[in-house]
């Protein structure tokens, strides 16, 4: 009787571990490791699992060499394959919290992936950006150590964004196990008109949002990298950086009408008027704004979608989150919202003296979303 007992017991974890047991238990190893390092500088899951190996490479990818970090598993030959999409951030593949998620990841048993694209570090909204980033994840699926295994991406803040409209469309990326997020972009036009009108809509209702000084310089600086003529180009960015993003209502005379549609439509101080302007623009620009933006192709996105959100983003408000989530495709999309994390950061400000309460719930509740996401990921 004791033996049938047994028997079924271990049937049963048998039967649990891969849907159930592994992604819960990968996800712990990765709460742990963020948050332990981000609160105590230990890291307690590394006292329990193997130190990853780390090799940096350069791989042409789509016709140009790309900075591409690894994180690999320090146990077993085969793995699961995850890659990761930087926001803009100015340190590319050495940013400090990207490469802790990677060790994170890999010591839960993934391998990473880690491309350094340059328009992504750059901030600038490249036309042929959803094609490389296609490009990268097929270099993944085709790595010896996680070939015919489950793969999937996340991305973050911008890049999260452009990993999206990537998925969305023909390519690699239509057969990941899954697709992350972490504070993006569903609508580059609802997006650029939220920085330049300090509000988003949600619920139906245009509300108040308080853009970071950071993105509110950035995201139009970047869309004025857009601009075919070199010299418009560079006449909007010295007045966009000069005025910290802001723009007078009158362009200079000399510019011409694709330069002059974009000024007036980065004028604008409220919510509506940006939007009614941005989507006014010639095609040459709307082009641009469309094939960056997740809504476009949004309904033939395949891979299950998994959007984690800090419900106090000042870098990408979080309607955009829930516009997505709102906006029926095939594919599920699941959508956490926290107030643990700050945009792209493990900690946001305040967070350390919050009650037990707080921590328990926070904690719990990314513990779910990480064990979801990694369910789907193989």
């Amino acid at each position: 009787m004791r033996q049938v007992a047994l028997f079924i017991v271990v049937l049963l974890i048998a039967s649990l571990w891969r849907p159930l047991l592994r992604p819960i238990g990968a996800g712990a190893v990765i709460v742990a490791d963020i948050y332990s390092g981000a609160l105590w500088d230990r890291n307690l899951a590394a006292a329990v699992t193997p130190q990853p190996r780390v090799e940096e490479a350069t791989l042409r990818i789509r016709d140009a060499d790309m900075r591409v970090t690894w994180w690999i598993p320090g146990w077993g030959a085969r793995h699961p394959g995850v890659m990761l999409v930087n926001g803009a951030t100015e340190f590319g593949n050495d940013d400090s919290e990207t490469r802790r998620l990677s060790d994170a990841l890999a010591r839960a048993g993934y391998l990473v992936m880690l491309p350094e694209f340059p328009f992504i570090k750059a901030g600038t909204l490249e036309r042929e950006a959803t094609a490389i980033i296609d490009a990268a994840f097929a270099v993944l699926r085709d790595h010896p150590e996680t070939r015919g295994m489950p793969t999937g991406a996340f991305g973050f803040s911008v890049g999260g964004g452009m990993l999206l409209a990537a998925a969305s469309r023909p390519g690699s990326l239509e057969h990941a196990s899954y697709v992350g997020a972490l504070g993006a972009y569903f609508d580059l036009d609802t997006y650029l008109a939220s920085v330049l009108g300090s509000a988003q809509r949600r619920n139906g209702a245009l509300e108040p949002w308080d853009p970071d000084p950071v993105v509110r310089l950035r995201l139009p600086v970047a869309a004025a990298q857009a601009i075919a003529d070199p010299a418009d180009r560079e006449r909007l960015s010295v007045a966009l950086r000069a005025g910290g993003g802001r723009l007078s209502d009158d362009p200079p005379n000399e510019m011409g009408a694709e330069a002059v549609s974009l000024w007036r439509a980065l004028a604008s101080t409220d919510y509506d008027g940006a939007l009614a302007r941005l989507r006014a623009l010639p095609p040459s620009l709307r082009d641009v704004l469309e094939r960056l933006s997740p809504r476009t192709s949004w309904s033939a996105l395949r891979p299950e979608v998994f959007w984690l959100h800090d419900v106090g983003d000042r870098f990408e408000p979080v309607s955009e989150a829930e516009n997505a989530t709102a906006t029926a495709r095939t594919g599920a999309t699941h959508l956490h919202l926290t107030a643990l994390i700050s945009h792209a950061a493990a900690l946001g400000q305040g967070t350390r003296e919050r009650g037990v309460d707080f921590w328990a719930g926070e904690l719990s509740g990314l513990l779910l979303f990480a064990a979801q996401t990694l369910s789907a990921g193989g």
